[in-house]
């Protein structure tokens, strides 16, 4: 029995594995929204406490919304095409520019009081952490990148920014409040 096991070993590795995804798929097809009822921010950033950003974001949903999902671009390495599905995302400075062509222009009487990422005369961005200013949206539960200015951005193929409800508007402005 041993003998057969130890000779084997390569099929019991097979299976748990083929098990662990299988059940991780099962799990996200039960548990997770479709795209039209979730809103889903993603941060090009080291780490942030992505459930508890998450849960603090569902509070107060808009109607028809029933998730927020926060990962950063490291947490989506295997799946880089659903980034580009997201509705928010939070950019250092640095890389501003490089993403700015996948951003819509924001209303600013939409976020009366706040700074601005500008780029040709439109704004892009909210500033969301500033080191100099003491802006610190979120809190403890985003780890921005020391001594370099962040900002939120609006996706401009989110289906939640006008198209089909203004959702992705409504979860910037409550996470604007998170000091």
């Amino acid at each position: 029995m041993i003998k057969q096991i130890l000779r084997n070993w390569y099929r019991y590795i097979l299976w748990a594995l083929l098990s662990a995804v299988l059940w991780a798929w099962i799990f996200t097809l039960l548990f997770s929204a479709p795209a039209g009822k979730k809103v889903v921010i993603y941060a090009d950033l080291p780490k942030l406490d992505h459930n508890a950003l998450s849960i603090v974001l569902e509070e107060d949903l808009p109607e028809g919304i029933l998730r927020v999902d926060a990962q950063t671009f490291d947490g989506m390495l295997f799946d880089m095409s659903s980034v580009l599905k997201g509705d928010l995302y939070l950019i250092p400075e640095s890389k501003a520019e490089e993403y700015l062509a996948s951003f819509a222009p924001i209303d600013r009487t939409d976020f009366p009081g706040e700074s601005f990422y500008e780029s040709d005369g439109q704004a892009y961005g909210i500033l969301v952490y500033d080191e100099e200013t003491g802006r610190n949206v979120g809190g403890d539960l985003i780890f921005y990148i020391p001594h370099e200015r962040c900002w939120l951005f609006f996706n401009k193929d989110s289906i939640h920014t006008g198209t089909q409800d203004d959702a992705a508007i409504t979860i910037a402005r409550h996470f604007l409040k998170l000091q």
